[in-house]
This record gives C-alpha cells, structure tokens and sequence, in this order.
C-alpha cells in the first residue's frame, strides 16, 4: 500500500460515515422545521407591534390576569345598576366610570379614543410603582384615586370595553421601556386594521409599529387569556415576570 492512499474499506467506511452525518443532519433541518411551523401554526400575528403571540395556560400572569377579568366582570353589575339608576348609585366610583366612558360618546374613530385615553389620564394621581404594585380592579382604582402604570392601563382597558370597543380589538400589553429596561403596561386598540397604544405618560395616541425603537413587547392580555409575544431575535426576556414599572 502506498502511504498516503486509503484502502478500499477504509474508503467504504468514509462513505458510510458521510452518509450517516448526512441523515442526521437531514434530520435535524427536519426537526426544526417542524418545530417552526408548529411555533407558527400556533401564533397569532394579528397582534399590536406586528408581532406573533402564543397562548399559555399558567404561570403569575395567567393567574393575576384570571383574578382580575373575576373582578372586572362583578365591576360590570355595579356599573349596569348605576347607569340605570344614577339617583340610587351608592357607588361614586362607579359613577366616575360612566363618566369616563362618555366622555367619548360624541366622537368617532381615533378622535374617540383620544378623548378617553385623555380622560382616563386625568382620572389618577400617578404613583410610583414601589408604593402600589399589585394589580387592582377599575372601581378600586377609581376610588383610590391613584395609581401606577398597571391601575392606568386596566381602568383604560375597562373603560374601551364598557364603551362598547370590540374585545377582540382590545389588549393589554406588557412592554420594556429599552432605554430603561423598566417593565411598563399601556393598552392597544385596534382601529381602522391598525393597532394604537395609549400610554398613561402621553396624550397622543401613537401606532404601535412606531414604537418599536422604544417599547420591547413582552405579553398580551385580553379576554383570551395571556399571550407571550414571540420576538424574531430574542425570544425569552430574562426579567420578564418581576414588575419595575414607572
């Protein structure tokens, strides 16, 4: 044998290496194919930011998400019963919620939406988050008086949804502000096939495509239940469960 040359089963076994390497890799791409399209049959990208989202069924956001949609819907009776009789209402929190719902009854479109996510900022006195940081109903904040990020957004959110906003159009979001990696909520409503966000710290009413530079989405809230955006680059957020809002 000259050195250097490979025997003919040496040769036979290199072939069978190569092709064996070549399965596994074929298998592989396979693998996470699937996996991908099972991720994307999954998703929903009729979401704010244009982003897909994937339901769960646990965890602390489902949990405190189901606790409160249990409040808000117990809310609803106080405020049906207060609309009907306003003379007889015993509840001046509830009262305070009709109002901030007409205050977009003249109005149409964004213009309308505007004029509550105005009205709704001018309801509480902003609080840090280090003085209130659990999540509280819409007839508790009310009467409180005050609030954080979380009481603005679920008063906003009940608010667009008594006003007769579609469910479906409607979301709570969880963001990271990336220029100060706090966690932050705003609501997004759908108009006119596009998504808006109000923020409790701004009076205009900005498309979410538009805030992407600003705003990391991290989950959704709606009467769905919880959804986790899936982002194309990063998709788990260490930080994610712990609230840091301002």
């Amino acid at each position: 044998m000259i050195a250097g040359s490979l025997t003919n089963t040496e040769k036979d076994l290199g072939k069978v290496i190569f092709t064996a390497v070549a399965a596994t890799i074929v298998t592989l791409v396979a693998l996470i194919s699937d996996a991908s399209a099972a991720i994307a049959a999954q998703a929903d990208i009729s979401e704010p930011f244009e982003l897909p989202t994937v339901a769960v069924s646990e965890g602390p956001w489902w949990a405190s998400w189901r606790d409160l949609q249990s409040q808000i819907q117990s809310e609803k009776r106080i405020i049906a019963q207060c609309r009907a009789e306003p003379h007889s209402c015993t509840s001046p929190a509830a009262l305070r919620f009709i109002a901030l719902v007409k205050e977009g009854d003249q109005y149409e479109g964004l213009v309308r939406i505007g004029r509550i996510n105005r009205a709704v900022n001018f309801a509480l006195r902003a609080v840090n988050s280090t003085v209130q940081t659990t999540w509280t109903s819409p007839l508790s904040t009310l009467a409180t008086g005050f609030g954080d990020c979380k009481q603005y957004a679920i008063l906003k959110y009940a608010v667009l949804d008594e006003a007769g906003f579609a469910p479906d159009d409607l979301r709570l979001v969880i963001v990271r502000i990336k220029s100060r990696r706090d966690n932050h909520a705003v609501v997004a409503i759908r108009n006119a096939a596009h998504w808006f966000i109000l923020d409790n710290r701004s009076l205009v009413v900005v498309e979410s495509g538009k805030l992407l530079d600003y705003y990391l989405p991290l989950v959704t809230l709606d009467h769905r239940g919880v959804r986790p955006f899936v982002l194309p680059s990063e998709p788990r957020v260490s930080g994610l469960l712990q609230w840091e809002h301002r």
